[in-house]
Parts: structure tokens; C-alpha cells; sequence
């Protein structure tokens, strides 16, 4: 697959990736990539890609928005709140495939919406504005609306963008494990090899627009790729439970 803003800017260059049903996978690279622009594609956002995208061996461009958002939901890597929603009505908006723009919703809808807010921590602040919520609340609200869709795939662009370290962590620990419990495929990008490794079960590196490396984390990161297509030295240190992560070392001109 092959996508282009415009004749001088191609941006991915000839994609081959196929995912099966409830994997977790991080997409890897640096910024210019072209990991939001792969993710807009298969979201169904961009049109005027080259090659084929399916969905459930379904071309993209044969689906509706309607039909793209009961099988894949995505949380952006920015969402600016125009209007004060209360964050219950923001995530309800998530329903809007199944019950319509104008329709109301009925009691399944509402515990939907309720489920969603328990599972990732959204119902503390349910009757709160959503543009008055903290960038880590803002961020599972994010999350919740798009389990409400009960979609089968979720991709989260950059997730942990903007939040501190522990908020960093109760989000990318909420996603592994509800893609676990929900069995949906997760697909996010992410910059840190550590957050790759410790929360993804495979791992595409991107680099130029097209995949450079796609496999098992623990096979695929290493210290030369790191070099090579992220410009850091890094040290890679193992404990004897097993855990690996990366330590950078310095930038490489």
C-alpha cells in the first residue's frame, strides 16, 4: 500500500502488513515516520491510497463510516474538546454507529456506556465536563468512547503523548489488559522501545514510510536498530526475571 498528500510528498511507501485478530502491536518510529498517516489510512480517513486495505476481507473503500466504526475504533493522537460535554455524553457518542446521529439511545446503549467508564476508570468523573478533565482523564474518556463503539480492532495514535510518567503507565497497562480481557486487536504507535516491549506482543518498525523490521519485540529491538534508524546509542540490560529495556546512551549525528 502506497499514500501520498500529493505528487512530492509520498508518505508511505509500498506497506505490506497483515494482523490477525487480538494481536497487540506497536507501531515503532520516529517522528515523519508516517505511523499517524498508515493509521488515518486504515481508519479509513484518507482516501486515494494505493494497493489494497480490507478489513475483514473487506476493501475500505467499499465500506461506509458506519460500517468502518462497528469493526475499528480510533483514539487520536490529539483531541481538542470544542464543546463543554459532560464526559458521560462524550463517551456515548461512541454509540453513534448503532443507534444513529439523530436517534436516542435505550438502556443498552446507557450500560454500555457505563461499562465502558468502569473498565478504564471514566466513571469517577462521568458528570464532569470533558474539556475540564486532565490530559491523563481526557485520555481514558478517549479510550472509554471507543470501547463504547464495540469495535473489534482499537488503534491509539501515540497514546501516552503528554502524560506523566505514571498516568503514561496506567494507560498503556489499561489497553494491554483490556485488549486481553475484550480479545481486540490493538494497534498503537509508540515511541519508547521500552513501553514497546513491555506492552506489545509484536512489534513493525517504521522508518521513511515503509517497514523496516517486523517481529517479536524482544527479537526485533536490539541496540544496532536502535543506531541505525533512531540515531541513539543505546545499551540494551536484561535482569534475571527476564525484563529488557533500553538505555540511551547519546544521539548519533
Amino acid at each position: 500500500m502506497k499514500f501520498a498528500y500529493n505528487k512530492d510528498a509520498q508518505v508511505l511507501n509500498g506497506l505490506n502488513c497483515e494482523i490477525s485478530a487480538g494481536e497487540k502491536i506497536a507501531i515503532l518510529g520516529h517522528n515523519g515516520a508516517g505511523k499517524t498517516t498508515f493509521f488515518n489510512v486504515v481508519a479509513g480517513l484518507l482516501k486515494g491510497y494505493e494497493g489494497s486495505v480490507k478489513l475483514d476481507n473487506t476493501e475500505l473503500s467499499r465500506m461506509s463510516r458506519v460500517e468502518m466504526a462497528r469493526k475499528l475504533a480510533l483514539v487520536p493522537q490529539k483531541h481538542e474538546p470544542l464543546f463543554p460535554f459532560l464526559t458521560r455524553d462524550f463517551i456515548l457518542m461512541g454509540r453513534y454507529s448503532s443507534i444513529g446521529l439523530f436517534g436516542n439511545p435505550d438502556a443498552r446503549d446507557l450500560e454500555i456506556v457505563e461499562t465502558a467508564a468502569r473498565e478504564t476508570g471514566a466513571d469517577r468523573f462521568l458528570d464532569r465536563p470533558y474539556n475540564a478533565l486532565s490530559g491523563g482523564e481526557m485520555q481514558l474518556a478517549l479510550i472509554a468512547r471507543s470501547l463504547a463503539q464495540e469495535s473489534d480492532v482499537l488503534i491509539l495514535d501515540e497514546p501516552s503523548t503528554h502524560l506523566d510518567f505514571r498516568n503514561r503507565f496506567i494507560v498503556m497497562d489499561l489497553v494491554r489488559q483490556i485488549s486481553e480481557t475484550r480479545k481486540i486487536t490493538l494497534l498503537m504507535s509508540l515511541h519508547d522501545p521500552n513501553d514497546v516491549v513491555q506492552f506489545a506482543d509484536r512489534v513493525v518498525v517504521m522508518h521513511g514510510g515503509a517497514i523496516v523490521a517486523d517481529g517479536k519485540p524482544y527479537e526485533i529491538i536490539n541496540e544496532k536498530l536502535l543506531a541505525d534508524y533512531f540515531g541513539i546509542r543505546a545499551r540494551a540490560i536484561s535482569n534475571p526475571e527476564g525484563a529488557l529495556f533500553f538505555k540511551a546512551l547519546e544521539a548519533i549525528d
